[in-house]
């Protein structure tokens, strides 16, 4: 994620101007179908792809190494000689290494299946956790998903409907991920139980 931040005004402008970075990012789903529309109703190259580098660094770390993988692909940069030369010298497993240090301590690379995970605790996890807005914004979920989770009155309330939400392989990384950079307490509880 520093990465990006630290390189951000010049990624700003190797992408603006190009539409077909908003097209590679949502062909990858890094970014939902509303966020899509959103950035693309955008006029201004510049304001669209800042709109767009803050969506990608608003959704974590994981989201952010995918982007950057995607930037590394010839078909993305062989029209931005610079963006090339940059991305070539950038080392995504240090990133990812930094991520797993940093922000969940090495123990997500323990979860070996997240949806098993997530079925397994699922009890314990509606009745422990306690962050559930906080985790729902680094979730890829649609704005009527989102918006259905937050209505909820309780946060258990709440847990139960975003465990609901998470029927996927990709879902269920995200919700692993934000799960231990908001709880991490509770994950480490259940990993060690």
């Amino acid at each position: 994620m520093d990465i990006i931040i630290s390189k951000k005004v010049e990624l700003i402008g190797w992408l603006a101007g190009d539409d077909l970075i908003l097209q590679y990012v949502h062909s990858q789903e890094l970014i939902t179908m509303a966020e899509y529309t959103r950035i693309k109703s955008i006029q201004d190259p510049i304001k669209k792809t800042t709109e767009l580098l803050d969506m990608i660094l608003s959704k974590g770390q994981s989201c952010c190494i995918a982007f950057l993988e995607l930037l590394k692909k010839n078909e993305v940069n062989e029209s931005r000689p610079e963006l090339r030369e940059w991305i070539a010298n950038v080392n995504i497993s240090a990133e990812q290494k930094e991520n797993s240090n940093t922000t969940q301590a090495g123990s997500a690379s323990i979860i070996a299946d997240n949806e098993a995970f997530l079925l397994k605790n699922r009890g314990k996890l509606i009745d422990r956790i306690k962050t559930v807005d906080r985790i729902v914004d680094d979730l890829v979920m649609t704005g009527e998903m989102a918006a259905n989770v937050h209505a909820e009155k309780t946060e258990q309330a709440k847990m139960r409907k975003v465990l609901d939400y998470t029927n996927s392989k990709k879902a269920a990384k995200l919700l692993v991920d934000a799960l231990f950079k908001h709880a991490g307490d509770v994950m480490e509880d259940l990993i060690t139980a």
